[in-house]
């Protein structure tokens, strides 16, 4: 299932979203930089709340500090669980670098922005020297792709299939939204139309606030044998490119006097393959294995076949193939 929706600025003003009879989900402009607001945006925002459809902004990037431009953001998006959208492209004489990119997106986090999404179209990702994606993906940001292969009318007339070209991976990262083109009838006015390949569901899902990982209590012990106390356990979540963090205890270390830790998944109802990377504490993002394959049928696999390095902080999942497979996660941490 694949479905559409617009992403508006003031330059669509005066529409109305109840005229809009192919959108499943609306993504409009909010702010630009620090100097400006779009004066349409809160009465979408509004209008999309009482049509109960799916609603996300987006802030165009300049090149004036990120702490500053998040601030100004988060002063009008309205409410801080909407998703939203980082647009990276060329305007005027400003180019935004990777490097600028990354910024707005952890100042955004930093701020309490639900950040999900970034509009970095292949074209410009190549100008700009064609960087590793994964930095993106490991702060929970999925890439949003363009690309025009041409025609007019409504956006199912006109959409190009889910096998079109814009939907190839780059960077590293396989595009969660594709917008195929700029010139879609809807509403009574030619629109940009993005798809999604799923059901309203699963765009709700991928583009939710993460909820904040549970606290393990451990259990104190004077043993100098290792022993089990602690573990955790949860779903990864499903959809193509989706990532889910895992904070496990400081395998050897941490004032809680934590040993060794072990990582393992599972699924059911089919095989799937998985990128998993590990934090650990004075070495940043390593042990990154791209292709880790679960089956359904066989045990839990352990990515690392042993304890997690010591001093991790984070793991980060990404799925790959069959991406709406069960998978689940199980930490073990042993206390000293």
């Amino acid at each position: 299932m694949t479905i559409f929706g617009p992403d508006i600025s003031s330059y669509q003003h005066g529409l109305n979203l109840t005229s809009l009879a192919d959108a499943a989900f609306v993504i409009a402009k909010t702010t630009e930089g620090t100097y400006y607001t779009d004066a349409d945006y809160e009465g979408w925002r509004l209008q999309a709340e009482v049509l109960h459809k799916p609603f996300a902004w987006y802030h165009f990037l300049s090149g004036e500090p990120a702490a500053a431009q998040a601030a100004h953001t988060a002063q009008h998006v309205g409410d801080a669980a909407l998703p939203g959208m980082l647009d990276a492209e060329p305007a005027g004489s400003f180019s935004p670098t990777f490097a600028q990119i990354l910024a707005y997106i952890d100042a955004a986090h930093a701020a309490g922005l639900n950040l999900r999404l970034l509009y970095l179209p292949e074209w410009y990702w190549r100008q700009i020297g064609s960087p590793d994606l994964t930095p993106v993906a490991e702060r929970g940001v999925h890439l949003v792709s363009s690309a025009y292969p041409g025609g007019s009318g409504s956006p199912a007339a006109i959409y190009p299939g889910d096998g079109a070209a814009g939907w190839q991976s780059y960077g590293g990262m396989t595009p969660l939204i594709y917008q195929f083109t700029d010139k879609a009838t809807d509403g009574g006015q030619p629109l940009d139309y993005n798809a999604f390949r799923g059901d309203l569901a699963a765009f709700e899902g991928a583009l939710a606030l993460p909820q904040a990982p549970q606290a393990q209590t451990p259990t104190p012990t004077t043993d100098p044998e290792d022993d089990m106390p602690a573990f955790a356990t949860g779903e990864i979540k499903p959809g193509a490119g989706a990532v889910t963090v895992v904070c496990p205890p400081p395998a050897n270390l941490g004032a809680a006097g934590w040993g060794n830790v072990w990582f393992s998944l599972g699924c059911d109802f089919g095989d799937c393959d998985v990128r998993v990377a590990v934090y650990t504490h004075g070495s940043g993002w390593s042990e990154i294995d791209q292709d880790i394959h679960v089956t359904a049928a066989g045990d839990r696999v352990n990515p690392h076949g042993g304890p997690l390095p010591s001093g991790v902080q984070k793991i980060s999942i990404t799925r790959g193939a069959n991406p709406d497979v069960p998978l689940a996660y199980l930490v073990e941490a042993a206390h000293r």
